[in-house]
């Protein structure tokens, strides 16, 4: 990976292709948003190897993101609270749901980087399938 600062930004060279990093949402991605980015994809990814692995069929799963962060420690992010819902026709209890959530914070490697600083919460709900309609959670 490369970065290079310039005009108020950064550019990140990357395997995918570049990536504008800036505090100022119209120059680019904002850091938090990367940051928050980074957990969802690893753990949207994961459930759904896990899901896969479980023989659990599902349509989609949408990841909601609310965050608690401090103003007055420099803004840290203190609290993560992700809510999955995976859109099923499988019936799935609470239980069997909050099971997978531990597989989920247990097993992904950007949550692990980030459990002794920041409080992690997942939680994961089943719901019938709809149709998709091009909107996200």
């Amino acid at each position: 990976m490369k970065f290079t600062y310039y005009n108020d930004k950064i550019i990140g060279e990357l395997e995918y292709g570049f990536l504008p990093v800036s505090p100022n949402s119209e120059m680019g991605y904002r850091p938090f948003e990367l940051f928050v980015s980074s957990l969802v994809g690893c753990s949207s990814s994961l459930l759904a190897n896990i899901l896969k692995k479980k023989r659990i069929e599902y349509n989609r799963i949408d990841i909601k993101v609310s965050a608690v962060r401090n103003p007055d420690k420099a803004n840290k992010i203190e609290q993560l609270a992700f809510s999955a819902r995976v859109q099923s026709e499988e019936p799935f209890g609470e239980h069997q749901a909050d099971k997978l959530a531990g597989l989920v914070i247990k097993n992904c490697g950007m949550i692990q980087s980030v459990l002794g600083s920041i409080d992690v919460r997942f939680q994961i709900t089943f719901t019938p399938d709809q149709p998709n309609k091009g909107d996200v959670a």
